[in-house]
């Protein structure tokens, strides 16, 4: 793209993006919420503890509470997004994970043992919903929709319509 301004002729680069397809949100189990607000308390209430024993290791607590909840808050999954060539899971933050859909093999129901324990990347926070990933290029990963079996739908629809572009 060419574009003239005044004397001055500017060449820009135009980046097409892909079009959204559908956005769903993860489905955070009682357990999770629980493990996680557990962790932030514990450190929060032994700051408390130590503030009149330890002030320093008070503030080292109260530092290692606000780290945690940052840290939490950038990692854990907020958004599921299907591209028309790829698979966004928005993080906290600027934070996200492409993946595209020519390096995805399939998209399947998975199942509760795989919250807890999988040999890919684990960004499933509900046993009751969890999606497995399978890719040809990089590790699987599993994660957890709020609507599974619309989620799975609408994957196998963008797959099957990338895969269509590509022959």
């Amino acid at each position: 793209m060419v574009l003239s301004i005044g004397h001055s002729t500017v060449k820009t680069k135009l980046k097409l993006r892909a079009a959204l397809i559908y956005q769903d949100t993860p489905r955070y189990d009682f357990w999770l919420k629980a493990i996680l607000g557990g962790v932030l308390l514990l450190t929060f209430v032994l700051g408390i503890v130590l503030l009149y024993e330890d002030p320093i290791g008070a503030w080292v607590m109260f530092g290692a509470t606000v780290f945690d909840a940052l840290l939490f808050k950038a990692i854990l999954p907020r958004r599921f997004e299907i591209f028309e060539d790829r698979i966004r899971i928005a993080l906290g933050g600027p934070f996200a994970l492409n993946i595209p859909l020519a390096h995805i093999k399939e998209a399947r129901a998975g199942t509760g043992r795989q919250t807890m324990f999988y040999s890919g990347i684990r960004f499933a926070t509900s046993s009751h919903s969890v999606v497995e990933i399978r890719r040809s290029k990089g590790m699987n990963l599993v994660i957890s929709p709020g609507n599974r079996d619309r989620f799975l739908e609408e994957t196998a629809k963008a797959l099957e319509a990338a895969r269509q572009k590509i022959k």
